[in-house]
């Protein structure tokens, strides 16, 4: 009996200290960001952007669209911020709105590598010219998981903010890619 009463406590300690031993040693497993659609959200962002302003009719006036800009940086963007800026277009554009594509304007400052830029002295005069009556515009910030995405629905007229839409993205390997430009 007594020899079955250590082997019994020796089993119980030993199980004991592998279950210490196992429960003190982290697990050092680095998950892997994956990006989620950002077609979608481009699109998600377009309709919350819609919701907001039932007044504003399909065909009624054009709108503009310029590129999504750095937050820490508003002459700089990246692909990232150029290609959410189409996608949104893209989705006024679905939605029955007529879209003026700023890439064919001369009236607009354009940086290579960087987009279009509405320079706040001439929104009024390209939204005049174009019988605007709005533009979509956004900025983005980079964090160390995360891209922080704002859109806005501006009134061309007097810059009033019309609608406003945040989201954020996965920093996986497509978004990476798309800071860093694309390559």
């Amino acid at each position: 009996m007594k020899l079955n009463r250590f082997f019994r406590a020796t089993l119980t300690v030993a199980t004991v200290l592998m279950l210490a031993a196992c429960a003190q040693e982290p697990v050092n497993v680095t998950a892997r960001v994956v990006d989620s659609d950002i077609v979608a959200a481009s699109y998600v962002a377009a309709d919350s952007l819609l919701e907001q302003v039932p007044y504003l009719r399909e065909g009624q006036h054009p709108l503009l669209t310029a590129t999504f800009v750095n937050v820490n940086s508003l002459e700089d963007s990246s692909p990232l911020g150029r290609i959410v800026a189409e996608q949104v277009a893209s989705r006024f554009a679905q939605r029955g709105f007529t879209m003026v594509e700023m890439k064919l304007r001369n009236q607009v400052f354009i940086e290579q590598n960087a987009g279009e830029f509405m320079l706040s002295r001439s929104v009024q005069e390209i939204s005049q010219a174009h019988n605007a009556a709005a533009v979509i515009a956004g900025t983005y910030a980079v964090g160390r998981q995360a891209v922080y995405i704002n859109a806005r629905l501006i009134r061309a007229a007097d810059n009033l903010i019309l609608a406003a839409y945040d989201y954020t993205l996965p920093m996986g390997p497509d978004t990476r890619a798309l800071l860093a430009g694309g390559f």
